[in-house]
């Protein structure tokens, strides 16, 4: 009766895990360019081994071991604003990533809502420093108004006329196929990639996350189900545990 009760339990573990992911994904429904996640749910059997009587022991349980990211994009919006872009196609920006050995890394996302900061950097919605062809952080001219070219390329509105200033880091996102999302959103690559001269961006507008809230909120009602069954099924291992062993008793 504990090798049902086992896979019960492991069952409401992965449901649990999995109400969080989905959770996550319902908190980041309005964040441009999210991209989703969901759990990789598996039945798995462990070996079995000899016991010292001679039988055997053997536990089937409920896995959730590994997330996903669908690839599909989000819906592209107009916004009007010249410092949004929704990238095209399978093109990803560049960003400063996480600090991974005391080396700032080049993360990979799909976010660019990009803003100018006080010191003339430019950085995406996320505070992320935006990288240039040249892997470096790109810096605009104070209070200089700025555009974007479906390239990329970026120029500023000077006083003496237009001059450019840098150009967005595109790169193919063909490499990230496979690989779990970062805890903060981002994609690292082991090596980073170079830039895609094919990349093209959509001035003016932006994508949105490939989730919205209702999909997130009738996926965690169907998990909470799940979680409810899984429970009963404790509760039924129970029964019949303790009448099988009211079956044994001998009275005296």
């Amino acid at each position: 009766m504990d090798r049902l009760i086992y896979t019960a339990l492991t069952g409401l573990s992965a449901r649990q895990r999995q109400s969080q992911v989905t959770a996550n994904n319902l908190a980041n429904a309005q964040v441009p360019g999210f991209r989703r996640e969901i759990v990789a749910q598996e039945g798995r059997y462990l070996d079995a081994r000899r016991l010292a009587d001679g039988a055997f022991e053997a536990r089937a349980l409920v896995g959730a071991p590994s997330l996903s990211t669908p690839a599909a994009p989000g819906k592209v919006q107009a916004t009007g604003r010249p410092l949004d872009v929704a990238l095209s196609g399978n093109a990803w920006l560049a960003v400063q990533g996480p600090v991974i050995g005391g080396e700032v890394k080049e993360a990979y996302t799909r976010r660019a809502d990009l803003s100018v900061t006080s010191t003339g950097i430019l950085v995406n919605g996320d505070g992320r420093v935006v990288l240039g062809g040249n892997n470096a952080p790109i810096s605009v001219p104070p209070g200089a108004a700025i555009t974007i070219a479906p390239d990329g390329r970026i120029t500023a509105q000077l006083p003496d006329g237009p001059a450019p200033v840098g150009q967005l880091k595109l790169v193919n996102g063909a490499a990230l196929t496979g690989r779990d999302k970062a805890a903060d959103g981002l994609f690292v690559a082991q090596d980073p990639l170079p830039a895609d001269p094919a990349a093209r961006v959509e001035p003016g507008a932006l994508e949105s996350a490939n989730v919205t809230a209702a999909q997130a909120l009738v996926e965690l009602v169907e998990e909470q189900r799940g979680f409810e069954i899984n429970a009963r099924l404790i509760r039924l291992a129970q029964d019949m545990d303790e009448q099988g062993a009211r079956l044994m008793r001998l009275d005296t």
